[in-house]
């Protein structure tokens, strides 16, 4: 395993000893060993990161020490990397490079390397220069006679470039293919429902609980004890009283996500914009659990999809006390309580459709059986009320027969 310390600022404007138990989860999730961590009270303004004092102080610690990287706490400007790594003589990686390592490792299907390969070109483009500079590749040269090191420089930027272009390139074909299976689904009456939260709430052990539940497919999803398990949004199609569900387990959220990952996963999070309803997975067991929440709801909020319909549970009661809807997604404690709140908002946000058709126009009944999925006929006095399973459009003929919904609490499918 690749020993690592972990290097960071307390700046006074967020909980610090919170980011950096973090950031050393972030650490182990990509397989480093943190020997030790330092920090000093400043802002991030140095042209080392660090003042000279705590420099000499890391100087010393990686002296002692068989350290093979340097992590901080915090991202780097291009001229705070090349300093620190020159000063250093050490790999340094900064809070972007760490997720972006993690996200790297992670990636499995094509759009999610793509993603990745996209925010890890966009990161490195502004510090090629600094690096070639840094390591005496650019010398000589002018205007009408550049130096070999600066020609290597321009090639280096125009592959990338290119890179980068590519990989953008395929990421929009794949998001237009996912657009058209979106209205596919949308066209189907498909009800989604978007599993989000904090990484390793357990958003996966849940959405493979839901499976199990409603689920058509056996195939569960990864849903191992590690932050960002899973990259791209695992699909199970499923069916809740007839109508036809599609769950969607997405990337989990972190406090500060680099810009461009979050820029690179934009299609991936556009599932959540098109989703009916979103469960807001919170993990109760973490002590920084309500910081782990506001960060959520501030990344739904950048996704302007707080008014959307929303459940909020809190996972993991089996690890210590909880409070509102709290459940255990691993063993299936109080899950059923959840069950039933999806339901409830499922006939809120879809309700049951329904027509009346009277006696004397009886023959229209074949034409709506024809058309529609029967959820339950229902002989009146003066006619049949007719309960649909949800349908997006009724047909023009039949819109004269829609009547206001019938009273569940007497159905007993309901």
């Amino acid at each position: 395993m690749i020993k690592a310390i972990l290097l960071g600022l307390d700046q006074g404007d967020l909980d610090f000893e919170a980011s950096m138990e973090e950031t050393r989860a972030l650490m182990e999730a990509a397989d480093l060993e943190c020997l030790y961590s330092l920090f000093q009270k400043a802002k991030n303004n140095a042209s080392h990161y660090v003042k000279s004092g705590k420099l000499l102080e890391v100087q010393l610690a990686l002296q002692s020490m068989d350290v093979d990287l340097l992590i901080t706490n915090d991202a780097l400007s291009p001229s705070q990397h090349r300093n620190l790594s020159e000063a250093l003589n050490v790999e340094v990686w900064d809070r972007t490079q760490l997720i972006l390592a993690i996200f790297g490792s992670r990636a499995q299907d094509r759009a999610s390397k793509l993603q990745v390969e996209v925010a890890r070109l966009s990161y490195l483009l502004p510090r090629m220069s600094l690096t070639h500079h840094s390591s005496g590749r650019e010398q000589g040269g002018g205007a009408r006679n550049r130096g070999s090191g600066e020609q290597a420089l321009a090639l280096a930027k125009r592959v990338t470039l290119r890179q980068l272009h590519k990989a953008e390139s395929e990421l929009k074909e794949l998001e237009a293919q996912r657009e058209v299976q979106a209205r596919l689904r949308q066209r189907n009456a498909i009800f989604t429902i978007a599993l989000v939260g904090y990484t390793n709430a357990g958003k996966s052990t849940l959405m493979n609980r839901l499976n199990q539940k409603f689920g058509k497919e056996v195939k569960q999803v990864n849903a191992n004890d590690r932050l960002f398990e899973s990259l791209s949004p695992s699909a199970r199609y499923g069916e809740i009283d007839g109508l036809p569900v599609l769950f969607l387990d997405t990337v989990g959220f972190v406090s500060r996500l680099p810009h461009s990952l979050v820029k690179a996963f934009h299609s991936t999070l556009k599932v959540v914009q098109e989703a009916d309803l979103i469960i807001h997975v919170n993990d109760a067991s973490s002590a920084n659990w309500y910081l782990e929440k506001e960060v959520t709801l501030q990344t739904l909020n950048e996704l302007e999809v707080l008014d959307k319909p929303r459940i909020e549970v809190n996972n993991k009661m089996d690890l210590g006390p909880c409070s509102g809807l709290c459940i255990s997604a691993k063993e299936g404690t109080n899950c059923d309580l959840l069950y039933d709140r999806i339901k409830s908002k499922m006939l809120e946000i879809r309700p049951l459709m329904e027509l009346f058709v009277p006696f004397e126009q009886s023959e229209v009944l074949e034409s709506i059986k024809a058309h529609y999925t029967i959820q339950a006929i229902v002989e009146e006095d003066e006619g049949y009320r007719i309960q649909l399973k949800y349908h997006p459009t009724l047909k023009a003929e039949h819109r004269a027969f829609e009547r206001s919904s019938y009273d569940h609490h007497h159905n007993p499918k309901h």
